[in-house]
C-alpha cells in the first residue's frame, strides 16, 4: 500500500515535469494527452516481463534476479497504463513462467515458453509488443537503457525511438545509446509480426545502475517515461 501511495505522489511530480517539457520547443518528443473515449487505442499492449519462474535471467553479483527487476518495472507501466487509459494484457503478473510443465528438459521448456509470448502477442488483436529486460556485461563500466526494435518494421522503429527519446530524457539525459534492429537472437522481435520492441532498462553488471534498478522511485520513475513513450506512439500514429 505504502509503494502505491509513494507511486499516486511520484506521477503528480512526473506530470508537473511533462507539463514543463511542453514548454520546450522539442518537435522529436510530443506530449501525449490522456486516452479519452473519442480518442481510443486500437488494440491492447503485451506488456511483457522477460523471463520468470526458473528462468531468472541475468543475475547481479549480489544476487539481484533480472526476472524480479523485469516484474517489477513492468507492474509500474501497467499502473500508468491504467491511469493513462492504454488497454493492455501482461504476459506474467507473477513469478512464473509460460512453458509447458510437461516439458523435461530446461531447454525445451525456454522454447515453449517463448512460444507462448509469441502467441499471446499474434493472438491479441492490433497489438503492439513491449517487452522489459535487464542487460549484463563482464565490463562493470557499461551503463544505460537501449531499445530493440522488430527489424525491416517502421512501426516498431518508430516505437522504439519514441521510447528511446522518452526513457532518456526522462531518467539518463547522458545516455548515447542509440535503438538496434533485433537479430536471430530475440526470437520475439526476429519473428515479429506485430510492431515490437525490449527496452533492456539497464546493466545488473554496473553497481550504481543495479542500485538505482533496486530503487522503488528510480522503476516507478522509468515505467512513467516507458507509458509516455507509448502514449507518443498512439499520438504519432492517429496523425500519420
Amino acid at each position: 500500500m505504502k509503494r502505491y501511495f509513494g507511486l499516486i505522489l511520484l506521477i503528480l511530480a512526473l506530470v508537473l515535469f511533462s507539463l514543463c517539457l511542453q514548454r520546450i520547443n522539442d518537435p522529436v518528443i510530443p506530449v501525449s494527452s490522456v486516452m479519452t473515449p473519442e480518442k481510443r487505442i486500437p488494440g491492447a499492449v503485451v506488456l511483457d516481463a522477460g523471463h520468470g519462474g526458473e528462468d531468472g535471467g541475468a543475475v547481479a553479483k549480489d544476487g539481484t534476479q533480472e526476472k524480479d527487476v523485469n516484474l517489477v518495472i513492468a507492474k509500474d507501466v501497467a499502473a500508468f497504463f491504467r491511469l493513462f487509459g492504454v488497454p493492455y494484457v501482461m504476459t506474467r503478473d507473477g513469478d512464473h513462467d509460460l512453458a509447458d510443465k510437461e516439458l523435461d528438459t530446461i531447454r525445451e521448456r525456454k522454447r515453449s515458453d517463448i512460444l507462448a509470448r509469441y502467441a499471446l502477442v499474434n493472438e491479441t488483436p492490433g497489438s503492439v509488443l513491449l517487452s522489459i529486460h535487464q542487460n549484463m556485461y563482464e565490463v562493470e563500466k557499461y551503463w544505460g537503457a537501449q531499445v530493440f526494435y522488430a527489424p525491416d518494421d517502421a512501426d516498431s522503429l518508430r516505437l522504439a525511438t519514441l521510447l528511446r527519446a522518452s526513457v532518456t530524457r526522462g531518467t539518463q539525459p547522458e545516455n548515447g545509446r542509440e535503438v538496434k534492429p533485433s537479430n536471430d537472437g530475440i526470437y520475439l522481435l526476429y519473428r515479429a509480426k506485430r510492431p515490437s520492441v525490449m527496452v533492456e532498462c539497464g546493466f545488473l553488471s554496473n553497481e550504481r545502475e543495479l542500485s538505482l534498478l533496486k530503487s522503488p522511485n528510480y522503476d516507478s520513475a522509468l515505467a512513467y517515461f516507458i507509458c509516455r513513450g507509448v502514449l507518443d506512439y498512439y499520438s504519432l500514429r492517429e496523425n500519420v
